[in-house]
């Protein structure tokens, strides 16, 4: 048998913590002299070596405390593999809230970037209605109507659109652009800072569909708000979508009025 202070020293843990240990009556000295000098056989320091491991994989005292009593109703090794499962299972259920806290403070962050504190009573709503929603890589990903008659392409191709409140860098260089516009809106959609910005927000539009101009229109027409009705995306009322629409417009045409002059 060995003294607590070796046990201590030997275990890289403090003489206080064995008698925190002892005190909840999860691991008692195997003898305590007249003296008080403590000592642990090998069955203690098993025992030590069992409940620092445990501790390690994220069990708290109480769970392993849980854990030796019924051990004594079942067989130790049924028990261990019964009680590991059931952690296994906790931190799974752990790792789905804490994804989705994350998935939540990203779009919270986005929104603020993009349409600031006033958006965030709409948001609140927003993720009240996701809760139930399952998460999938991190992420809440919309769902689109049947109605829509989409195929396989061009769902394949809306699923894997950048996303308010994923870690999508495409999403934050769009907030960039969107961001850029609103603080233009003071400005002509035909100038020519304007018309800078319509190129490569059109740009980019392209590439994330794929260089389909019809389903881009397809989208662009499903998000865009009545003139009174709430924006089905965050921040795109109808007041920004409107002018955004009128300076790709003529970004288009003075696109295409360029590509004849040069036949």
């Amino acid at each position: 048998m060995i003294l607590i202070g070796e046990l201590a020293k030997k275990t890289n843990i403090s003489k206080r913590t064995l008698h925190y240990y002892e005190q909840i009556e999860l691991l008692q000295p195997t003898l305590i002299t007249e003296n008080g000098y403590r000592y642990y056989d090998e069955s203690a320091i098993l025992r030590l070596q069992k409940i620092l491991l445990l501790k390690s994989i994220g069990y708290t005292l109480e769970q392993i405390k849980e854990l030796f009593q019924n051990q004594e109703n079942k067989g130790e090794h049924e028990n261990w593999v019964t009680s590991l499962n059931e952690q296994i299972e906790l931190i799974e259920l752990k790792k789905e809230e804490l994804s989705r806290k994350q998935y939540y403070l990203r779009s919270t962050l986005h929104t603020l970037k993009f349409g600031g504190m006033s958006d965030l009573e709409s948001l609140l709503q927003i993720i009240s209605q996701m809760e139930d929603r399952p998460l999938s890589e991190g992420i809440i990903r919309p769902e689109f109507s049947d109605d829509l008659e989409l195929s396989s392409r061009e769902m394949d191709i809306l699923n894997r659109l950048p996303i308010l409140g994923s870690g999508d860098k495409r999403m934050e260089e769009l907030l960039t652009i969107f961001q850029r516009v609103q603080s233009m809106m003071s400005l002509s959609p035909y100038s020519s800072e304007v018309q800078a910005i319509a190129g490569q927000l059109y740009e980019m539009a392209l590439e994330l569909f794929d260089r389909d101009e019809k389903l881009l229109d397809k989208y662009w027409e499903l998000i865009k708000p009545g003139d009174a009705a709430e924006p089905v995306v965050l921040g795109m009322d109808h007041e920004f979508m409107s002018y955004i629409d009128e300076m790709i417009r003529f970004f288009l045409k003075e696109r295409e009025g360029n590509a004849h002059e040069g036949k």
